[in-house]
């Protein structure tokens, strides 16, 4: 394992993150690892997933969006979670096999119940279809009452449903937001708006205080979406937890050792910090 690469595979700039976050799991734990960004087009996936196939140095891989679903069907096998999520965020690479997992369905249940808020019987609106979205649709079709997605593409939310089982609610298209934001529970935003730290999945003027919004976004930290929804009496929280979560599950996966969860958490926080003050 000496000299080792862990690739982050994703078409976003959310890298730095989470690298900081393995790179101290690495160093707390005495493996000779480090973090490399890739940043990669969906016409480029193929190519980067032959060459991680063909590279005994790669341990693995962290995958963000928009690959999580499409790099699901690139994998040589996959793990319990994946194959039911059909989506992947974590790749394991042994005897030149690549094997896709997911970590993001335990991350999301593990920092819902980290904030105090319990899924059981309640309203909820996934917004966006992709792999985030699947993972939490997943971790909450057994407990929530009613689950609807929202969707730029009502195709893919669709066939989210399908797969997943979803019957009470269902896919609904963006036009009817103004009406289901109102009548929910929890509010999941599973899409890379609010990245940018200006912009907002929909007018935070429909947000009231009994809401509870889970931005899965985590840089930002603090997004337009959590900050209207915080300053509207609402309670609010990032996708920080669940980075955290799902890079626990994922440095177990990659190097068969526990994770060293006091430094990872504690990098972590310390690189937010810096974010907030800089």
């Amino acid at each position: 394992m000496a000299g080792s690469r862990l690739l982050l595979v994703g078409g976003e700039g959310d890298g730095p993150l989470a690298a900081t976050l393995y790179d101290a799991g690495f160093a707390a734990a005495g493996i000779d690892a480090t973090c490399e960004a890739r940043m990669v087009r969906p016409a480029e996936l193929a190519d980067a997933v032959a060459h991680m196939r063909a590279d005994a140095r790669v341990l693995g891989a962290a995958v963000t969006m928009p690959h999580t679903v499409a790099i699901s069907r690139l994998m040589d096998g996959l793990g319990p979670e994946a194959q039911v999520v059909r989506a992947v965020n974590t790749i394991s690479h042994r005897a030149g096999a690549l094997i896709g997992w997911n970590t993001d369905r335990s991350a999301f249940t593990l920092a819902l119940d980290e904030a105090g808020f319990q899924p059981k019987g309640r309203t909820v609106l996934i917004l966006g279809a992709g792999g985030a979205g699947r993972a939490s649709v997943d971790a909450l079709r057994e407990a929530a009452g009613k689950i609807w997605v929202s969707s730029r593409d009502l195709d893919e939310a669709r066939a989210l449903c399908r797969d997943l089982g979803v019957s009470s609610g269902g896919p609904t298209p963006v036009g009817s937001l103004s009406l289901l934001v109102r009548k929910v529970e929890l509010i999941v935003n599973a899409t890379p708006i609010g990245n940018d730290g200006q912009a907002v999945p929909f007018p935070i003027e429909w947000v009231v205080p009994s809401h509870f919004i889970f931005d899965l976004i985590y840089q930002p930290p603090i997004t337009p979406l959590v900050r209207g929804a915080r300053e509207r009496g609402a309670r609010a929280i990032n996708g920080l937890s669940m980075l955290l979560f799902q890079g626990l599950a994922a440095f177990e996966i990659w190097t068969g050792q526990p994770a060293p969860e006091a430094a990872m958490r504690a990098a972590l926080e310390r690189a937010v910090l810096g974010r907030l003050s800089s």
